[in-house]
This record gives C-alpha cells, structure tokens and sequence, in this order.
C-alpha cells in the first residue's frame, strides 16, 4: 500500500476550470495551471515570476492530446511567445520554485527528464522536435528524479498520466484474432500501443468510428504491410466496454471481453474480487 500524500489547492478565480495552485508541504515547487484565457491574470499571482518548467497541453477534447515541455527563467513571462507562436495548446501547467535555489542545471535538467519521459511513457503527441542535448550531472540526477516524481503526482491528480505501463497489469482481448491491449486505472480502461484496431468491423457508435478515422487521419492509428490497423499511442476510454467497442467494433461487454495473462477476466479481478 501506498503512502497517503496531501495536497493543497487554491482555486484563485473561485471556479472549477479556472486558475489554480497546486501546493504540498515542504515542496520546493508550486504548480500554477492557467488556462490559456487567463494567462495575463496569472502574472499578477505570487511566485509566477519564478524560474522552472511548464507543460503547455491540449485537452480539449476531454483527453490530453498533445503537449510541449520547456523551461522558464522568468515565470510565465516565458509563454507570451508561445502565445504568439504556438496554437494547439489551452493550458499551461508551470512548475516553478518556490525560492531561489533552483538552479540553471536544475532547471536545464528538469526539462530534458520531464521530455525524454513524456517520449518514453508514448501517451501523448510530444511537440518537441528533439531532446535537449544538456547532460545531467549525478550529482543532481537524485533531486531531478525527485522533483519530476511531484511533477508526476501533480499531473496524474489533474487527469494526465505521464509514465508508461507496467506490464504485469496488462489486459489482452483476441477476438476473431484482433490482438489488442489495455490497461485499468480505476477510472479509466487505456488502449495500449501496438494494439490493433478492427477497421473491417465499424463500432456501434459512430462516435468511435468518427475517433477511429480522426486517429488514423493524425498518424495515431497507421495501416501497415500486411493490411491490418496498429495504434501508435495510448488512448484512453471512460470503461472497457468502450475501448472493447473502439478496437473490435460492435457493441462489446469489456469486463469479460479483456482478460489478463492467466485468463482471468477483467471483471473476475475487479468486481468479483470486491
């Protein structure tokens, strides 16, 4: 069992989707997240002059589809150009310090971790173009790791998951030798990559099939040698039977469609086992 963590949040504009700071105790990091309308409010707040990182998302769709990670020696000043330059993006998450001993290497190192995980974890659309060239001394690697861990935490409590699977949890359905993977979270069921996708059988609702097309159209689904449909990302649904439906298409019932390494069904292992 997991250690209990607490957090605090403010919510700054009293709304739900507006600004908010994300604080722990004793952290030596604060997380602002501002939607892109608010962003010259923001620059009011305390400690958004800071130095760190930020992640500047797309998840307008309801799931974070694409992302940019960079560093910041002046706070959120640092996305006025991004603002001008950049259009995907409708959120920005800064991680910045909450006194002044973040250093430069910190930062430069922070910021070359947080994209080569973003890389690894093939979650998202990573708008990057390369991996900065810095070279982390070991010496602040441990603190490296140790803030990235936060950053994580904070991310995942806010819906996006940066890291990979672990493949002991991994699901697997085979259906008219269709071979797909998926992970549970809990709240949601993630279709894994390499898993492929069943464009002979339109799911039932169109609203799947509308994804499937737009997925293909982006690179995220791709048609490869032999014919067949292979997913590049991981993309999540709100219940396995949708994600069952998205890969197989039909109408499907997840919980006894995807089953583990040992057979066992999904709804063996969850709900059966409450």
């Amino acid at each position: 069992m997991g250690k209990a963590k607490r957090i605090e949040i403010i919510f700054h504009n009293g709304e739900p989707d507006g600004i908010r700071i994300y604080m722990r105790p004793l952290s030596t990091i604060k997380a602002f997240v501002v939607p892109r309308p608010y962003l010259n409010e923001a620059k009011a707040l305390t400690g958004t002059d800071n130095p760190g990182v930020y992640f500047l998302i797309n998840d307008e769709t309801g799931a974070l589809t694409q992302i940019y990670i960079g560093q910041t020696r002046n706070g959120i000043t640092r996305l006025d150009d991004h603002n001008a330059k950049k259009d995907f993006w409708n959120k920005a998450i800064l991680f910045l310090a909450n006194d002044e001993h973040f250093t430069l290497n910190i930062i430069s190192g922070l910021e070359k971790y947080s994209i080569q995980r973003a890389i690894d974890a093939n979650r998202y659309r990573v708008d990057n173009k390369a991996v900065p060239k810095y070279k982390i001394s070991e010496y602040d690697f441990p603190l490296i790791e140790e803030i990235y861990e936060e950053i994580e935490f904070v991310m995942a409590t806010l819906g996006y998951r940066m890291s990979g699977v672990d493949a002991q949890n991994v699901f697997t359905t085979s259906r008219r030798g269709v071979v797909a993977y998926g992970v549970y979270t809990g709240e949601h069921f993630e279709v894994q990559p390499n898993s492929e996708i069943d464009f002979s059988h339109p799911a039932k609702l169109e609203s799947y099939n509308a994804r499937r097309k737009a997925l293909l159209g982006d690179g995220t689904i791709t048609k490869q040698s032999d014919g067949k449909y292979y997913l590049k990302k991981i993309i999540g649904f709100k219940t396995p039977s949708g994600a069952a439906d998205f890969v197989l298409g039909g109408s499907n019932n997840g919980w006894v469609e995807w089953k583990s390494k040992d057979g066992k069904t999904l709804d063996e292992l969850i709900r059966q086992s409450i």
